[in-house]
């Protein structure tokens, strides 16, 4: 019975990311613009437009006391960011 054989199973193949996955950390912002909900959307949408990719949707949502935190989906992924503007980092 060929659907016993496990030469043919293909679920124990080491499943690998295809594209780049990058963590960064950028430190010495400006701490208004850290703090500015309708700019760091916009950064959003312009940052998916310049790199060439589909932005299909996104939120933002202002923290308290400070620091906005964003989320997107993208056709070819995903992006997110969340601030710190007392500490300048992005």
């Amino acid at each position: 019975d060929d659907n016993n054989n496990d030469d043919d199973d293909d679920d124990d193949e080491e499943h690998l990311p295809a594209g780049q996955h990058l963590l960064v950390d950028i430190k010495h912002v400006d701490a208004t613009f850290l703090d500015d909900e309708e700019r760091l959307a916009q950064a959003m949408v312009d940052i998916a437009k310049q790199s060439q990719l589909k932005l299909l949707s996104y939120q933002c949502h202002a923290l308290e006391p400070l620091g906005i935190s964003c989320a997107g989906v993208l056709l070819e992924s995903h992006v997110s960011f969340h601030t710190w503007p007392s500490e300048g980092v992005i």
